[in-house]
């Protein structure tokens, strides 16, 4: 059997079985991402994509790439191949993004190694606060060129000078969510997320600058770079308004659509009429090979507390048929036994199995 009627025999239902078990609570907010995640998960994820890469499934290498980071949103070589995926199809600002993340955590890497370097309680400050002065009175020479070059509508050298101010002072709450702001009025919207979660990821960012920086990361569909600054800052803003809205971006809807091949349209003296034919995917030789089996769907089933459908109860067999005769837009199956409530039109079908004969 071919075409579109496959997809119904490989739809399952047990999607809904797993939810509760990756979703955890405090007070109103869930949030479905756990404070760690093992190793092995993005890891693995990891090696699948790049395995995929190698296959030269791209598509498959991204998603992987994408849950790897998921789980660990600091792993260096996931960002690297994204990175690398997104220049090849041509996806600059988005390899852009995943190559500074690598930038970013190498720079990282090396700062902690030179800092563990120190021995013998011997620690410079004095020259580091003479150096430190400089960077700050420098980024704020050029963050007020910038605000100024932006009053002229000179975008381009705002950029420039923020950009300067960010990299002198890149702790500077002020500096980020201005040079955000810049990229993404200028569409360059990677760019600009890069700054909204280097924002995000201070401690004591404010609500307002957190719920724009998750806004505007749900917008350029970027929820794994959300999620673990909706974790770090959960105890801080669980009580804010709308935080919870901003959780349930990451509740991924149950697949809970009733899937079947198709329908019966009418019942005639132990034969019925459905709706399903030669432009469906069903050809002569499924003529008394074919069978199928009738069913009532099961009904919704509701979460009191959320009023969100979060499954449906079992489906209810109706009768047992065989296909006797395809025409283009519809066939004749043969009613070989029903049960429950019987048969009735209106009743979905799915393909039960097909039976081949040798010759």
């Amino acid at each position: 059997m071919v075409g579109s009627l496959h997809k119904a025999l490989i739809i399952t239902f047990f999607g809904g079985l797993f939810l509760s078990a990756t979703l955890f609570a405090e007070k109103k907010c869930i949030i479905p991402y756990e404070p760690t995640y093992p190793a092995d998960k993005a890891l693995t994820a990891y090696e699948q994509g790049y395995n995929s890469y190698k296959a030269g499934k791209f598509d498959k290498a991204r998603e992987c790439f994408i849950t790897a980071l998921k789980h660990e949103p600091n792993l260096l070589k996931a960002h690297y191949w994204l990175g690398k995926l997104y220049r090849e199809a041509g996806e600059l600002e988005s390899a852009i993004f995943h190559w500074e993340e690598v930038e970013r955590l190498n720079r990282l890497i090396n700062f902690r190694r030179t800092a563990l370097k120190v021995q013998n309680n011997e620690y410079p400050a004095h020259k580091q606060i003479l150096k430190t002065i400089k960077s700050r009175n420098e980024a704020r020479e050029h963050f007020e060129k910038g605000l100024h070059l932006l009053d002229k509508g000179h975008w381009d050298g705002a950029e420039v000078e923020v950009r300067e101010a960010v990299r002198l002072y890149p702790g500077n709450r002020e500096y980020l969510l201005t040079l955000a702001r810049i990229l993404w009025d200028k569409k360059e919207i990677s760019a600009s997320i890069k700054f909204y979660r280097t924002l995000l990821s201070i401690y004591n960012v404010s609500y307002q600058h957190f719920k724009e920086g998750i806004e505007k990361m749900f917008a350029a569909d970027m929820q794994y770079v959300a999620a673990p600054l909706v974790l770090k800052h959960k105890s801080r803003f669980s009580n804010m308004p709308e935080f919870d809205k901003i959780c349930q971006h990451f509740v991924e809807e149950l697949k809970t659509d009733i899937v079947s091949a198709g329908k019966i349209v009418s019942k005639h003296n132990g034969q019925v009429v459905i709706n399903i034919g030669f432009e469906d995917g069903i050809n002569l030789n499924d003529e008394y090979s074919l069978k199928l089996r009738a069913f009532k769907p099961g009904k919704a089933i509701t979460d009191p507390d959320s009023g969100k459908i979060i499954g449906r109860t079992n489906d209810k067999a109706t009768a047992d048929l065989l296909v006797t005769k395809v025409n283009r837009k519809s066939s004749w199956a043969l009613i070989k036994r029903e049960m429950g409530p019987g048969l009735k039109a209106g009743d979905l079908i799915e393909i039960k199995k097909t039976i081949r004969t040798r010759n």
